[in-house]
């Protein structure tokens, strides 16, 4: 075929192809923002793949020579919260492009800057301390550690990149030499329970956050690791309000800051590296009530950990076609969760296992060192365990879990795009039990979830949340559904939209 004959034929193509242009635009302003990503993400059922661009100088983008079908749009940029086509608020989601062919559709997605929190530090007699430590908690059981900064030579701060949402902002301990100041929440209290909140909203910059730290006594936390190595330890302090960390010298001794009474946990691994063969780890939990010096980390060998997979009748399964997440837990809450490939050498300590929703079986049963209840009263939730030592943990599961599918329409016409989701409840207690769930429509209006253990469970299908709480999900029009085990059941749900 002559190169005539192929520009012909992709000329004729092009004229069923179907085109997304937008503009990106900042919302306060109104002006464009060049150099934006911009995504293009098929909905199930779409025959195409995902595409990125850049936008220009004007803030504008284009998608050309798309398949029919439904897109998600989302635009980012750095200092700016991303935001899909169509989404209402921050934690909601957003709607579709649903495109025929040939169709041409123009969007605009108009981005807001972070939230902000600023103040300053003060001291007793109302004086800025400067070079002093300021941090931004989100306000959760434990606080996430989410901002930092230190105050400038006035002893102002500010703390930024923040999204919508409730924050404690504190001072670290610090130790000058006129005085020690402990660690200081807004209003001027060292208890959590007691911590003034700011609410933090896009666009906007809480102002007037003042701390003013308590003078008061901080203590000596050192110790040594006993057989130090030559190649480095990392030791590891933790608290529910962060970590610190310090590296043991050739003797082996370590030191950190001064720290505020509490309790703490203690980690120590050669190298810190993530290929722990070899190496050497320890764990030790304390409390802090005094000047200390003496903690002794013994390190050991890091333990590995197996994770064996049987039937009610304790026959082993093949573990093939399954997956089983892990993450560490400590007092500061739980890490990233990531696929445990075992046998698997994990330093000591706290780590929590789930077991995937897969189509064969589910979970009936767990056991494992120090193993603590799993999943909030349901096996198919996590669990933790305590690793000192080599050891096995066990899943014991049963066959035939149960399904949930069906449809989301509004009017009576499925809706493409629309994310659904689902959490195990406890109907006495109106409670959430274990992890949220969530799915996305195929360009049919249709989902479905599987895996599912024997129990109740809510449902929800609405462009208002990327990812309800617990409250949220008391709000909305959600449907419960009792799964049997082996059971598939047909749930369709009415798009629920906040008036």
């Amino acid at each position: 075929m002559g190169k005539v004959a192929l520009l012909g034929l992709a000329w004729a193509l092009g004229l069923h192809a179907a085109v997304i242009r937008g503009t990106v635009l900042e919302r306060s302003s109104g002006h464009p923002i060049a150099e934006s990503l911009v995504v293009a993400e098929p909905v199930e059922g779409t025959h195409a793949a995902i595409q990125s661009a850049r936008s220009n100088a004007d803030g504008q983008f284009e998608f050309a020579a798309l398949p029919a079908g439904a897109y998600l749009v989302l635009a980012s940029h750095r200092g700016f919260a991303p935001a899909q086509y169509g989404q209402k608020r921050y934690k909601g989601s957003g709607v579709p492009v649903v495109l025929e062919e040939s169709d041409t559709a123009r969007v605009e997605i108009r981005l807001q800057r972070f939230g902000s929190i600023s103040g300053t530090v003060l001291d007793e007699n109302g004086v800025g301390l400067a070079d002093h430590e300021v941090v931004a908690y989100r306000n959760s059981r434990p606080p996430v550690l989410v901002a930092q900064t230190i105050t400038d030579d006035l002893g102002a701060y500010r703390l930024w990149g923040l999204e919508p949402g409730s924050y404690l902002v504190r001072t670290l301990g610090k130790e000058y030499a006129e005085g020690r100041y402990l660690p200081t929440f807004a209003r001027e209290t060292e208890r959590l329970e007691e911590a003034y909140a700011t609410q933090i909203e896009l666009d906007t910059e809480a102002e007037h956050v003042d701390v003013r730290p308590l003078a008061g006594r901080l203590f000596t936390v050192a110790g040594r690791v006993s057989a130090a190595p030559q190649s480095p330890v990392m030791v590891t302090l933790i608290s529910e309000m962060g970590s610190t960390m310090a590296t043991a010298d050739a003797r082996g001794n370590f030191q950190f800051p001064p720290a505020a009474a509490g309790r703490y946990e203690l980690y120590a691994v050669q190298d810190g590296g993530r290929v722990y063969r070899g190496a050497m780890a320890a764990y030790l939990p304390i409390v802090i009530d005094r000047d200390r010096s003496d903690f002794r980390l013994n390190l050991a060998a890091i333990p590995t950990l197996s994770v064996e997979t049987v039937d009610e009748k304790g026959q082993a399964l093949d573990p093939g076609g399954m997956q089983i997440w892990i993450r560490r837990k400590d007092f500061s809450g739980q890490g990233k969760a990531l696929l445990f490939r075992g046998p698997q050498a994990l330093a000591p300590g706290r780590w929590e296992l789930a077991l995937a929703p897969n189509t064969q079986y589910y979970t009936l049963a767990f056991s494992g060192p120090g193993a603590v209840g799993g999943g909030e009263g349901r096996a198919d939730g996590w669990h933790e365990i305590e690793l000192a030592a080599s050891a096995t943990a066990q899943f014991t599961l049963a066959p035939h879990p149960g399904t949930i599918h069906g449809a989301v329409q509004d009017s009576g016409k499925p809706v493409a795009g629309a994310p659904v989701f689902l959490e195990a409840y406890d109907v006495a207690s109106r409670r959430r039990v274990g992890e949220l769930r969530s799915a996305r429509t195929d360009v049919h209006g249709r989902y479905a979830f599987y895996g599912l253990a024997p129990g109740d469970y809510r449902l929800l299908g609405s462009f208002e949340f990327q990812m309800p709480e617990e409250a949220e999900m008391n709000e909305a029009r959600t449907m419960v559904v009792k799964v049997a085990g082996g059971q598939d059941q047909a749930v369709d749900l009415d798009l629920y939209t906040i008036r």
